[in-house]
């Protein structure tokens, strides 16, 4: 009862009428509120339509990449990995957790490195077969690398050291082999400007190269042991069209896919892509590019599907997932990557790619130490 008293005592106001514009003012707020959360409630439905066929793909089909790249091996003579971008750590840290399984080791025999130059094949084979374990032994071929400008990426270095030490506990008919395939680079020979653009044109074949290389060490797939090729984006590549629908052939992926059907299979790691848009206009004609030229160019990085791949790793916790690229939501994506500018429309990743390795998101990524220019 005191309570009520007390409450009865309260002072107040008899409720007047609201005014008039102050209530239509209040009415167009709540339309506004309630319209904008329809349309996020709307995009969010769309979002998670969207990225439901990943997810479920995964879930039913992704598999953890080690056992899923022995599988691949047992199927396939040749793998091919694109690493995305030549300074990410991780898919160099996979290639040692491969090289220290003893199922890899039992298949594989080659291990075929782009960034190699053929000529510096000795410094190779000097510092694997060194009694002691010796890194100055590699100098040469870290030195007189395809670009000009050395070679310092340190993960290149580890694996080496991995490979080696492997070795030391292998027979001799099982050791790992590692082969260099890019084109031979004679840097004390060039001595001008001219010199260096003739060395290169000899890039124009760079990939056939690579394919000729692979094939004769593997004995035209006669030998019986594995393969596996170190590379980069579009390398990798099966079977990319221009946009009279032919063949893009400089992608050594597409003459393995193209001429031995079933040998090979390529990989990619999960990263940005690389899009180039166009070449550049008024360039300087007497002006020395680098080997790769991508300054000619107009490119870009972006996230595959605008995220949604990332959502769908992200989804199941972003740990290490391989998915197969053949009928699955990922291999039907749209063809983006830096052969974007010549390709015809309507590919897709599968054109490119028969599979695809998640190892970490890419806010995690990282890029390796480097050591001093050599």
């Amino acid at each position: 009862m005191n309570f009520l008293k007390e409450v009865a005592s309260f002072p107040y106001e008899v409720a007047r009428p609201m005014d008039k514009k102050k209530l239509s003012l209040n009415f167009f707020c709540f339309l506004l509120i309630f319209c904008w959360l329809q349309d996020a409630l709307f995009a969010k439905n769309q979002i998670d339509m969207r990225l439901e066929p990943y997810v479920q793909t995964l879930r039913e089909k992704g598999e953890e990449p080690v056992k899923f790249v022995l599988k691949k091996l047992g199927e396939h003579d040749l793998l091919l990995f694109d690493d995305a971008i030549h300074p990410a750590v991780e898919p160099f840290e996979f290639y040692q957790t491969l090289v220290k399984n003893r199922k890899f080791q039992e298949k594989v025999k080659y291990i075929f490195v782009e960034a190699f130059v053929l000529n510096r094949q000795s410094a190779v084979d000097a510092y694997l077969g060194a009694p002691k374990e010796d890194k100055k032994l590699l100098f040469s071929l870290f030195q007189d690398d395809y670009t000009g400008f050395g070679w310092t990426l340190k993960t290149y270095f580890d694996l080496m050291e991995t490979i080696y030490r492997v070795n030391r506990s292998l027979p001799d008919k099982e050791k790992l082999k590692v082969i260099a395939v890019s084109n031979p680079v004679y840097w004390e020979g060039i001595k001008t400007r001219e010199d260096i653009k003739l060395m290169r044109k000899s890039f124009l074949d760079r990939d056939y190269f690579m394919y000729k290389i692979i094939l004769g060490e593997m004995d035209n797939f006669k030998s019986g042991r594995k393969g596996i090729l170190l590379t980069n984006t579009r390398h990798a590549y099966k079977g990319i069209k221009n946009r009279n629908y032919e063949l893009i052939w400089d992608n050594c992926g597409t003459f393995f896919h193209q001429w031995h059907p079933g040998k090979s299979y390529s990989i990619r790691f999960h990263n940005v892509l690389l899009i180039i848009d166009k070449k550049k206009e008024n360039l300087d004609s007497g002006k020395i590019y680098s080997t790769g030229g991508l300054e000619q160019f107009d490119s870009r990085d972006v996230r595959v599907a605008e995220g949604l791949w990332d959502s769908a790793f992200k989804a199941l916790g972003d740990r290490p997932l391989a998915v197969s690229m053949e009928n699955t939501p990922f291999g039907r994506e749209t063809y983006y990557g830096n052969l974007t500018h010549r390709s015809a429309p309507g590919q897709t990743m599968l054109d490119a790619y028969d599979a695809l390795i998640f190892l970490a998101p890419l806010e995690k990524l990282r890029f390796p130490a480097s050591v001093d220019r050599i």
